[in-house]
């Protein structure tokens, strides 16, 4: 499994590479510094962060990470028109970049929509550090849509 790390006093999953490069695209501030702490404590090599869907997919393109995290409501630029720029690419290896979006609904269309656009995994807001960290890791292990589809509260 993976080995743990200490955030706030809670033992975190940490990252089976110390070579991840992850982007954390959110519009909100609060939210995107703690999602790089989190990410940071998990062992990520390097975290980027982006204020929109589109300065992210910029950087996705120009940085390749391996980790894409990103919110689905923003403006101008959304995370689903994120999620569907990074899967068009000819480049096959930023078109199979895992990507896990967040939100703060349930919404069935909008999961449908993100499923039909090839997200990686998602995660519904506010979810713990350690049910982050877990989820996360799972994500990038397989690199496919786990079934249960959030990080716990």
């Amino acid at each position: 499994m993976h080995a743990g790390c200490d955030w706030t006093g809670v033992a975190l999953d940490k990252f089976a590479s110390s070579e991840i490069i992850a982007l954390v695209v959110d519009d909100d501030d609060t939210t995107r510094e703690l999602v790089i702490r989190l990410l940071t404590a998990m062992g990520a090599a390097e975290v980027i962060a982006a204020s929109d869907g589109g300065e992210g997919l910029r950087l996705v393109f120009e940085r390749h990470p391996h980790l894409v995290i990103c919110d689905v409501s923003m403006q101008p630029v959304d995370g689903l028109a994120l999620l569907g720029g990074v899967r068009a690419s000819v480049d096959y290896s930023i078109a199979n970049t895992p990507i896990i979006l967040f939100t703060a609904t349930q919404e069935s269309l909008l999961l449908r929509k993100a499923r039909g656009l090839g997200v990686s995994g998602y995660m519904v807001k506010p979810f713990n550090p350690k049910g982050f960290a877990s989820y996360v890791c799972e994500v990038l292990e397989k690199k496919a849509f786990p079934a249960q589809g959030k990080a716990g509260r």
